[in-house]
C-alpha cells in the first residue's frame, strides 16, 4: 500500500499543501503567542494537535524575533526525564554554531551532559547528570531562565503534558509553575489528550497551574472543508471521486481526523482513476482487515463484561445515559452497578472517551475503526 506521492496520513508535518483548514485555530493560536499568552490546547487522541502545533510553528519559521520549541513527554516517567527532554529540545533548537548555541552549550556543561543519537533517526539526544533534590528542582529552572534572558520571544509547545500526573514527584507541578511565573520572553502551549487529567491539572482551584492558561479544545474539522481537500489531492492526479465517495468518508470515520486521513490514504492507493461508492466499501474493508487482529488483542485484554458493554457503545455510536433502563435492556448488560464498573475502567484504558465539552454530554468508542468493526459483527 506504499505510495510515496500519496498526499494523506502523512505521520510528520509536510507542510500547508497535506495540512487540513484548521486556518482559526492557527489564527487563534498565533495571536496567543505573539502576546505571550500561555495556552491549554486540548484535543481527543488522534484528532491532529500534534499537527496543528507543527503547522502552527512552521508559519513563524521566519520570524527572527520568535523560536518555537515542540517536545512531546508522552514516553517520560518521572521530572529528570522531562528535564532531559525539555533539555534535548532547546539543545536542537539551537545549532552549537551559532553564538546562542555555543552559549547554551556552555550552560548544558554545568550539567555533564552526554549527547546520544538515535539509531533509526539519527537525531540527537541530550542526557544532563541529575542526582540531588537541588538538581532536580532546579535545573529545568535553569535552563529556562537562562533562555528566558536572551531577549528573543520562546515558545514551547509541551505535548501531553499530562504525563507529569504519573511521576513519583509529586511536587512537579508546584516545581515547574514556580519557574515558569517568573518568566518575561517565554510562553507555553500545554497540550494533552486526556481531558481528566488535564482538567484536573488546570481547572482545580488546589492545583499550581489553576487559572494560569488560556484554555482552547481542538475540535473536528467541518466536513465541507475536509470534503474540499480530499477532493482537491485526488483532482490534483486526475483521479475523480464522487460526491457519495466523500459522504461516505466522512460519515464513516465521523471526521475524525487520523481515520479520516488514513481512508483517504488507503483510498488513494487502490489507484482508481474513479473513486465511487464502491471505491470506498472497499477501501473500508481493507482497513477493518488490517485491523482485525487487533480489535481481537483488544477483546482479550478486557473482561466479557467490560467487551459487552464497549460493544453496547459502539453499535448505539453515542450514549448519554449508559445506565438507563432501555439501554441496559436492550443490550442486556446486567446490572447499573457493573456498568459503572466497566464504565470507569474502559475510560480508564482509552477505550471510552467520555464528551463533557457538549451541552449533553456522551461517552463513544475511541476507536472509530474498532466501532464500525463492532458494528458489522455484533
Amino acid at each position: 500500500m506504499q505510495n510515496k506521492n500519496n498526499p494523506f496520513y502523512g505521520k510528520i508535518y509536510r507542510g500547508p499543501k497535506f495540512f487540513c483548514d484548521r486556518k482559526e485555530e492557527t489564527k487563534l493560536l498565533t495571536n496567543y503567542i505573539t502576546n505571550g499568552v500561555n495556552i491549554t490546547l486540548f484535543a481527543k487522541r488522534r484528532l491532529g494537535k500534534t499537527g496543528l502545533l507543527h503547522h502552527l510553528f512552521y508559519q513563524q519559521r521566519n520570524n527572527t524575533n520568535m523560536v518555537c520549541i515542540y517536545v512531546d513527554v508522552l514516553a517520560t516517567h518521572n521530572l529528570v526525564e522531562f528535564t532531559n527532554y525539555m533539555a534535548t529540545a532547546v539543545y536542537n533548537a539551537f545549532p552549537p554554531q551559532k553564538t546562542l548555541g555555543k552559549k547554551i552549550m556552555e550552560l548544558f556543561q554545568r550539567f555533564r551532559p552526554t549527547i546520544s543519537f538515535d539509531e533509526l533517526t539519527g537525531n540527537p539526544s541530550l542526557n544532563l547528570t541529575i542526582t540531588t533534590p537541588d538538581q532536580k528542582n532546579n535545573t529545568i529552572g535553569n535552563i529556562l531562565n537562562f533562555l528566558d534572558n536572551q531577549n528573543i520571544k520562546i515558545v514551547f509547545a509541551i505535548d501531553e503534558f499530562q504525563q507529569i500526573l504519573e511521576y513519583p514527584e509529586k511536587n512537579t507541578e508546584a516545581i515547574l509553575r514556580t519557574h515558569i511565573q517568573q518568566l518575561k520572553n517565554t510562553s507555553f502551549i500545554f497540550c494533552g489528550s486526556n481531558q481528566k487529567m488535564m482538567h484536573e491539572i488546570f481547572n482545580s482551584a488546589k492545583r499550581p497551574f489553576f487559572a494560569s492558561c488560556t484554555s482552547v479544545s481542538l475540535e473536528h474539522i467541518p466536513a465541507t472543508e475536509y470534503k474540499k481537500f480530499i477532493k482537491k489531492h485526488f483532482n490534483d492526479v486526475n483521479r475523480v471521486i464522487t460526491d457519495e465517495c466523500l459522504n461516505f468518508i466522512c460519515d464513516w470515520t465521523q471526521l475524525h481526523t487520523f481515520y479520516t486521513q488514513y481512508f483517504c490514504y488507503t483510498l488513494f492507493a487502490l489507484n482508481k482513476e474513479n473513486n465511487g461508492i464502491e471505491e470506498a466499501k472497499t477501501a473500508a474493508q481493507t482497513i477493518l482487515k488490517l485491523n482485525e487482529n487487533t480489535f481481537y488483542q483488544y477483546k482479550n485484554l478486557l473482561t466479557d463484561t467490560q467487551w459487552n458493554f464497549l460493544v453496547a457503545v459502539g453499535k448505539e455510536t453515542q450514549v448519554h445515559q449508559p445506565t438507563a433502563k432501555k439501554f441496559i435492556t436492550t443490550h442486556q448488560l446486567g446490572t447499573p452497578s457493573s456498568i459503572n464498573r466497566s464504565l470507569e475502567a474502559l475510560l480508564t484504558k482509552e477505550m471510552l472517551f467520555h464528551n463533557t465539552g457538549v451541552e449533553t454530554p456522551y461517552y463513544e468508542v475511541y476507536d472509530k475503526y474498532l466501532m464500525r468493526w463492532m458494528q458489522l459483527n455484533y
